[in-house]
This record gives structure tokens, sequence and C-alpha cells, in this order.
């Protein structure tokens, strides 16, 4: 399947294995194609890598730094080779780590190592960047300051991604459009509330006081179908030929009949349910 990224933020979705890390080193250069084609910033990716490489700016998803170094004293290096103009104090600020300036890179925590690899991709000044798990090894709150750094450098440069991750959370409030790759091959593409509508708007969640008994008791109900538990207190179905209004209904009549509590019938729209429908 052909694809065309356009500006913005883009993300790579798929299973371990699926290509999004080989598919980004492809479009950078640094490893071949078996066959086909490509173009980034319309220019030919075996032709052109070296040009590619210095008009884009990368996040590896295991990156290494000198660990005696200061943060700013490596970015000052980074900086020559792009013989860029970008100071490295700017770019600290614009991710947040000005006060880490004089900090030997080994001391920096793992949230301080991720906003230095944007940092090093950014000092380049690039059209695009891309992130390979940018978020890995980050905790909640660190993986919310770092999505939101994303959106605030698109908006405030102008500057495009492209994201691979496992957490399709964050890619869902991140990302412009989407491609679903799976053992190599581009099989969904397009934007995030279209994919999301076309393969999850049929979903839905009960949370309830006992998910395995309850389950049992619903499998019946006619209009309701693939109920599975999800969740420890959680089962997901889709319905078929009736209205949701309907089936909430009859779930709760049969949860109140064999003294089950439901706290919430809602509806599940969301890129990990899209996901699941995709990839299976």
């Amino acid at each position: 399947m052909n694809i065309e990224i356009g500006k913005g933020i883009f993300g790579l979705i798929g299973p371990n294995g699926a290509g999004k890390t080989t598919l980004i080193h492809i479009l950078l250069g640094l490893t071949k194609p078996d066959a086909g084609a490509g173009e980034v910033l319309g220019i030919d990716i075996l032709s052109g890598s070296e040009e590619i490489r210095k008009r884009t700016g990368v996040l590896h998803e295991k990156p290494s730094y000198p660990k005696t170094m200061t943060v700013e004293d490596y970015l000052d290096k980074v900086a020559k080779i792009y013989d860029s103009s970008e100071s490295p104090r700017s770019i600290l600020q614009k991710v947040g780590l000005s006060d880490a300036m004089k900090r030997n890179i080994g001391k920096l925590s793992a949230g301080m190592l991720q906003r230095l690899g944007i940092a090093q991709a950014l000092i380049g000044q690039p059209e695009l960047v891309f992130l390979d798990e940018p978020t890995s090894n980050l905790d909640v709150l660190g993986r919310d300051e770092l999505i939101n750094l994303i959106v605030t450098l698109h908006r405030e440069s102008d500057t495009s991604f492209i994201i691979s991750s496992h957490i399709l959370s964050e890619l869902e409030k991140v990302c412009h459009n989407v491609a679903f790759i799976k053992q190599g091959q581009i099989i969904e593409i397009g934007s995030v509330p279209e994919v999301i509508h076309k393969f999850s708007s049929n979903t839905f969640r009960i949370v309830t006081s006992d998910c395995e008994e309850l389950l049992k008791h619903i499998t019946s109900i006619h209009g309701l179908v693939r109920p599975v538990i999800s969740g420890a207190n959680t089962i997901t179905f889709s319905i078929e030929h009736k209205s949701i209004d309907e089936v909430q209904s009859e779930i709760e009549r049969v949860a109140f009949a064999v003294k089950i509590k439901v706290y919430a019938i809602e509806h599940v729209q969301t890129l990990e349910e899209a996901f699941k429908v995709i990839i299976q």
C-alpha cells in the first residue's frame, strides 16, 4: 500500500515486530528497503539519504549519550555537526531543561533524558522529527508532559513529527493522523477521529461489581454481541440490530435479577479499541 504523510503529527501503530522502527530506519536511509521507493521532504530515500538526515531530526528508541559531558556541552557539539545557528540554551529552554544545562548527562532522570533526546533532534532546526517510542520508561506524569511538549513544539515552530508508540492513548491525544502496520504492511491509515469512528463507534463497556458472573447471564441478550471481560471490573461488547438503550435496559434488568451491581454502561470510542479491530 502507498502511504503519503503530510505536515502535522503522524503516528505509527502496530504490534511488536510489525515494522515500525524498520520503516523509520528506511525513511532515514539507515536501512535499505527490499523493494519499493520513497521520498522524505521530496528527497529520494536511496539517493538522498544524507540530505534527508540533514533536514530531519530523530530520537531513537534506545539512545545513548556520553554520561560525563554536561547537557550544554553535548548539545553544543551536536549543533556544530549540523552547522546550526540554534543555540543550545534556546533549545533547552524550549524542552524545559534550562535548569539542567550544567548537569552531567549521567545524572539526568529518565524524563530529562527523553527531553534531551528531543533537544538533540531539534538542534538542527529540522522540518521533520522522528520519535521512536519517545515516552518509554516514563511515569504517567512524565509521559503527559512529553506529549504536551510535542504539541507545543509543533504549534510554535510548525515542525512536523512522526511518532512510533505502543501507548495508544498518547497517540490519540497528540496525532492528527495515524497508520496501522502489520507484518511490514500498512493496513489502515486515516485521521484519528475518522479511524476511531470507523472501528469503535459500536463498542461499549459495562463497569460492574462482578464481571465474570454477569458475563454468564448476558450472553443470551439479543443484540449484544462479542461480550468479553476486558478488565478487572469491565465487560466490553458490541451491538447489532438493536439500539444501545434497548440493550442497556436488558443488561440492567438481568443484573438486578442476579443481584450484581452495574455502575456504568458507556460508549468506548478510543484508538485502542480501533486497534483491536484493525490488527486482529
